[in-house]
Parts: structure tokens; C-alpha cells; sequence
């Protein structure tokens, strides 16, 4: 390889890199460290690309009105958690969760890892890890380790979020190829789907495991392996109650139902089990620091006196608990899950085609025809069909009209305050990260001749590797995901290139899509646009390194286990 192409080629690394640095190893925020890189990927365009200038800020709008998407979606979340706590109705949530478990690695199982599969089958696009993040602060987890634990469980169900929107996406980008090597989409999505949760799902029984490790790690000073160890019974069970069904409809009946059925029946399955005390651990650990982690499961475990249970668990966690007074009763758990069902429910209804309501949707909206004068760039923005505003910001208001009596104005009032003030940190750096994407994307139409930046770095990683392609091709659907912010962008970027190096090599084409979707599965613990998302929910916004650094290692060993299990079994 020649010095001038390895100069390109650094380059073009430079601004994705130069963000990942500053953040996981620096303690950057993501706003300089993003800020950073895009004025990077300017420069490089600019004077290296050979870019317009025009060009160059039409990419930069284009991706500023993408992230006004995502920032609609994290307003949406953030309103309704500011609208619980201020109602009080997340007090009532928390104490729905003790009686259900009062164990903390319980309770991260069954919020982020099978009630946020449920949300990302049906939703998908950064909303799982939106919700349960907070809805997990919410309950008196640390606001990092809460981050980290819904990003690392947002990774299995990602490939067939939105009713497979993903998978179905990344086909439907392949078709003129398809048809050219005879191939259809409907037979190369079939094909891919089984792939995909085959080798996702297989490796998939390792995530909950990491899910408690990164939280008994990162939270507890006492019995750390212990407190892991005894976990391991119901974390496998955690998985296999998703993994089954969850592989079973992807090799049956496609895309459209692995992640929000799976989700669903797990949920159920896990919440269950976790209240007969099937599998739990003998002790109950919790984020107490005055005392060991764990306490005896006996001293919760008190069917005469339940609310002292609660009351206690309440008291260990830092959050106001139920008084005794203030009996937890079917109507005040129902009333406080309800706007989690209405969302629930709303997100099945407008996400899955059969029920007619996503067409509908999805049309009454308006279209920005060629942004910034670039023929190539059309933005439509459908805002009933943006999970932000329906169902979020509806739930949200209707929480507000249900709870008026208890509510001054000044309430209200914190309530919006307090969410524009956290939306105004996370704008600059989704704006910046997003355009920055946009730029290194649009660098292919450039004067000096050279392939788009992105293309470039994927075909040197290509002619590094060579026959040994299918070791790299998770690897390029993480880096995808990290950079674009999305499993279903990583495919339709490299989706082609796995494709056509596939038919190259005399490869099985389905297996390294396979691969594709479920390295971009996974880079979505470490992307830039999640972490920053989640973050800002959580209210730790600036905090996005030690979250990066916390996922590293648990999206590494994903990834390997997903090319064991290629190596295995394909």
C-alpha cells in the first residue's frame, strides 16, 4: 500500500478515532469531542477530498434535521420521566418492581434487557435504551451503571427493530444486486434472518451475563464474583426465555416479530419467575454503601409483610418508597404503568403494517426537497410518526391533564424547564455527530478522485484481511453502527461490500450479512449517538467516556462469540 493511500486512509479515520479517544481515554464530553471531530471531517473533505464548499454545509444541514429526529425521540422520554417523578407515579413503579424482585440485578434484566427488547421490536431507533435507562435511575440505579446496562442489552433485538425495519431496509438496498446474480429479496431476507439469530441468539446468552457483571463491577465493593456467580442460574434463564422464542421466529416467520414477541413472552417469563423466586439468588444485592452488597433474601422475603419489604428496599435505594400508611394497592400500579402500556400498546399499533395505522401515519408528513441545494439530499419528516411526539410527548401531556389536581403551575413549569435544559446539552454534539456522518457518507462526490471516506477505510480493512474476510465483517458492522449511529445505516453502508466480497471469495453471502446485522447489532452499546442519547436521558450527560470504556470490553466479547459461533456452526 502506498504512503499517499495510508495518509487517505488515516484521514479519513481521523474524526471517528478522534472522537472515540477523547471520550473513552480523555474524559472529554461528547460536545467538544464531537465539535472536534466534525471540524476534522471538514477539513479533510475540504482540502483533502476536494469537496464544494456547498456540499460540505448541505451535508452539515442534512444531518442537523436528522438529529432533530432523535432529538424529538430523547425530548419525548425525557418529558415523560420528568412528568413520573413529579406525579409521583415513578415512586409507585419502583415499589411494583420490589415486589416483583427488590434484587437490583433482577430488576436490570427485566427492565433493560427484556422490556427494552420489547421497545426495540416494536420502536426501535434509540428508544429502548431511552426509556429504560431512566426508568432504571428512576428506581435507584446509579445513573452510569444504568446507561451501560441498557445499551449493552439493546444489542440482540436491534437487527429487527421497528417490526424489522432494519433487516428488511438493508435487503431492500440490495436488490438490484440481488437481481443481478439472480438472486430476490424475499429469499436473501429469509436466508440473513435465520443467520442473524442464529449467530446473534446463540452468543445472545452471554449478554445477560454481562449485563450483571458491568453492574456488580461497576456498583459493588463486596462478594463482586459472588455476587455474579449466583446470578448465573437465572441470568441463563433470562436468555433462554428470549433466545428460544426469538430464534424459533426468525427461522419461521421472518423478521417482523424476533425481538418485540421475544420480548414480550420473556418479559413475562422472567417477572414470573423472578416473583416465585425461581432461580434468584439466596441473597438480595442492592446499591447499599454502608454495609456488604448482599443482604439475606430471607429478610425480604416476607409474605406477611410485604410492605415492610418495601419500605426497607425503598430505603436502601435512596428513593421514598411506599409509606406504610400508603398501601400498594392493583389500581396505584396500574395507574402508574399505564402510560408505559399506552406506549406500549401505541408503538404495536403504528409500527406492525397489519393494523394500517404506519402507512397512515408515515404519509401525513412533509418533504425538504434537495437540502442546502443538493439534489441527492431529501429530508421528510413525519412528526406523527416520530415515536417522540406519538407516543412520548402524548402519554406525557395526557399524564399531566390525568394529574392536574396534584400539580401547581410551577410544577408544570419545572417539569419543561427542566427538559429543555437537558435537551440544550445533547443538541450540539448529536448535531456535530450526525453531520459529521453525513459529511464522510457524501465524500464520494468529490474532486480529487478518490472513494468516499468511509469506503475507503472498508476496503483497506478488505485488502488487510483478505481470505480470512469473514473475521472482519462483524468488526465493519460495529464500525458502522459506531459512526453512523445505527444498525440499519452500518448495513446499507457496508451491506453492498459484504455482499459483493462474499460472491468474491465463493462465500456463503447469507452468513456474512448475517454477520453484517449482528456487528451492527452490537455496536449500538458503543455508538457515539446512542451513548450520547442514553446519557442526556439519564441525566449524565458528559459522561459518555466512562460509558464507552464500560462497553468496550462486553461489545469485544460479543463480537468474538458471535465469530465462534460462525466458525462453528455455519
Amino acid at each position: 500500500m502506498k504512503t499517499a493511500q495510508i495518509v487517505y486512509i488515516l484521514a479519513a479515520s481521523a474524526p471517528f478515532l478522534t472522537a472515540l479517544i477523547l471520550m473513552a481515554f480523555f474524559n472529554f464530553s461528547s460536545g467538544k469531542a464531537l465539535v472536534i471531530s466534525y471540524l476534522m471531517a471538514v477539513f479533510s473533505a475540504l482540502f483533502l477530498w476536494r469537496m464544494d464548499i456547498d456540499s460540505i454545509a448541505s451535508a452539515s444541514l442534512y444531518g442537523g434535521l436528522k438529529a432533530l429526529d432523535l432529538l424529538l425521540i430523547i425530548g419525548g422520554a425525557i418529558l415523560l420521566l420528568n412528568v413520573l417523578r413529579e406525579t409521583g407515579l415513578m415512586t409507585v413503579i419502583s415499589s411494583v418492581f420490589q415486589r416483583i424482585s427488590p434484587d437490583r440485578r433482577v430488576q436490570a434484566l427485566i427492565i433493560g434487557y427484556l422490556f427494552g427488547a420489547f421497545i426495540e421490536g416494536a420502536a426501535g431507533y434509540g428508544t429502548p435504551a431511552a426509556i429504560a435507562a431512566p426508568l432504571l435511575v428512576g428506581l435507584g440505579f446509579p445513573p452510569v451503571a444504568a446507561c451501560s446496562v441498557a445499551l449493552i442489552s439493546n444489542s440482540t433485538p436491534v437487527p429487527f427493530a421497528a417490526a424489522g425495519t432494519p433487516m428488511n431496509s438493508v435487503m431492500a438496498n440490495l436488490e438490484t444486486q440481488l437481481r443481478q446474480s439472480g438472486g430476490t429479496v424475499a429469499l436473501m431476507t429469509r436466508q440473513t434472518t435465520m443467520k442473524t439469530v442464529l449467530y446473534l441468539g446463540t452468543a445472545g446468552i452471554l449478554v445477560p451475563v454481562m449485563v450483571v457483571s458491568v453492574l456488580v463491577l461497576s456498583c459493588s465493593r463486596h462478594r463482586r464474583l459472588a455476587s455474579i456467580l449466583e446470578m448465573l442460574p437465572f441470568c441463563v434463564f433470562s436468555g433462554l426465555v428470549f433466545i428460544i422464542p426469538y430464534m424459533l421466529l426468525g427461522w419461521f416467520a421472518g423478521p417482523e416479530f424476533c425481538s418485540i414477541a421475544a420480548g414480550a413472552f420473556g418479559m413475562a417469563a422472567a417477572a414470573l419467575a423472578a416473583r416465585r423466586q425461581f432461580l434468584t439468588p439466596l441473597y438480595v444485592w442492592t446499591f447499599e454503601e454502608s454495609e456488604p452488597a448482599s443482604k439475606p433474601a430471607s429478610s425480604f422475603r416476607s409474605t406477611r409483610s410485604s410492605q415492610q419489604g418495601l419500605q426497607r428496599a425503598g430505603h436502601l435505594t435512596g428513593q421514598p418508597g411506599l409509606q406504610r400508611t400508603e398501601r400498594l394497592t392493583i389500581r396505584k400500579a396500574f395507574l402508574a404503568w399505564l402510560p408505559y402500556m399506552v406506549i406500549g400498546a401505541a408503538l404495536l399499533l403504528t409500527r406492525i403494517p397489519a393494523f394500517g395505522l404506519r402507512k397512515l401515519l408515515s404519509s401525513l408528513s412533509f418533504t425538504i426537497h434537495h437540502v442546502g441545494g443538493n439534489a441527492d439530499l431529501d429530508y421528510t419528516f413525519a412528526p406523527l410518526y416520530n415515536p417522540g411526539i406519538l407516543p412520548f410527548l402524548v402519554t406525557a401531556l395526557g399524564t399531566i391533564f390525568a394529574c392536574r389536581r396534584k400539580l401547581k403551575r410551577s410544577d408544570t413549569a419545572r417539569i419543561f424547564s427542566g427538559t429543555g435544559r437537558q435537551l440544550l446539552k445533547i443538541a450540539v454534539p448529536l448535531v456535530c455527530g450526525m453531520s459529521m456522518v453525513q459529511i464522510m457518507t457524501g465524500s464520494s462526490d468529490n474532486a480529487a478522485g478518490l472513494p468516499g471516506m468511509l469506503t475507503l477505510i472498508s476496503l483497506a480493512l478488505v485488502h488487510l484481511f483478505g481470505t480470512a474476510f469473514p473475521v472482519l465483517s462483524p468488526a465493519l458492522g460495529v464500525f458502522g453502527a459506531f459512526v453512523s449511529g445505527s444498525c440499519t445505516v452500518s448495513g446499507i453502508l457496508f451491506g453492498p461490500l459484504q455482499y459483493e466480497t462474499a460472491l468474491a471469495l465463493k462465500l456463503s453471502a447469507p452468513s456474512i450479512l448475517g454477520l453484517q446485522m449482528a456487528g451492527g447489532a452490537i455496536g449500538n452499546m458503543i455508538c457515539i449517538h446512542n451513548v450520547v442519547a442514553v446519557s442526556s436521558t439519564a441525566g449524565v450527560t458528559g459522561k459518555e467516556g466512562a460509558i464507552i470504556r464500560k462497553n468496550l470490553l462486553p461489545c469485544a466479547v460479543y463480537t468474538a462469540a458471535v465469530l465462534l459461533v460462525y466458525v462453528l456452526l455455519s
